[in-house]
């Protein structure tokens, strides 16, 4: 039943008919095993995590839809701007062979891919291992430009690139192009998209249950 309600999204008055029971029935359930699965599954993710990180990872960041709540939309921060949608600004790191390694603290969906790098606490678990401090370090695009991670080149003053640049540009994007399908797969679990209509407080502990349910599906 959780996992039905995780992976299709489906409500739980639905799920409610499907397993012969009551709604409150199914929301206890989901508030009871949601924790249970997370704890079971937490060490083999910190294991897959600490093997990935010895490696260049990939870092992009996508919104998680909640929906227009209707109830201070912009200055809650949570509309996004650039995707012009309401939702939470979700990081991911990814591996080298383009399997989820972990997703961060989710932030309001206004917040720069940068910032959110800071603030989610990516940043510091990730001191030390960045290309700068002579680590794996990883790679991003450039909305990633002054994190530390390796970013494609800018235009100069709206000059063109230059041969190298472009060259070097295209290595990276080739080197990215996992972390997009790892995101696509990740919001296969349609609590996450097409959109969490849930309670915005409760969302944490449904993503964090969702990322080790795919990072174990996936290792």
């Amino acid at each position: 039943m959780v996992l039905l309600y995780l992976r299709h999204n489906l409500s739980q008055a639905l799920l409610a008919e499907l397993f012969g029971c009551s709604q409150p029935t199914v929301s206890r359930l989901v508030g009871r095993f949601l924790p249970v699965i997370t704890t079971v599954l937490t060490p083999h993710a910190d294991q897959v995590a600490e093997r990935a990180l010895r490696s260049t990872v990939r870092v992009d960041g996508f919104l998680a839809p909640t929906g227009d709540r209707r109830v201070n939309t912009y200055t809650s921060g949570m509309y996004s701007g650039k995707r012009h949608r309401c939702g939470f600004n979700v990081q991911i790191v990814t591996s080298w062979r383009g399997r989820l390694v972990m997703t961060s603290r989710p932030l309001p969906g206004a917040t720069h891919d940068a910032r959110a790098w800071h603030e989610s606490g990516l940043a510091q678990r990730f001191a030390g291992r960045l290309h700068a401090d002579g680590g794996p370090g990883g790679f991003a695009d450039t909305a990633y430009t002054s994190t530390g991670l390796c970013v494609p080149d800018r235009k100069p003053n709206r000059q063109p690139l230059t041969a190298s640049a472009r060259e070097f540009n295209r290595l990276i994007a080739s080197r990215r192009a996992s972390v997009e399908r790892v995101i696509a797969h990740l919001k296969n679990w349609r609590i996450l998209a097409p959109g969490y209509s849930g309670m915005l407080e409760r969302f944490p502990p449904y993503l964090d249950a969702v990322t080790k349910l795919e990072i174990y599906r996936t290792s």
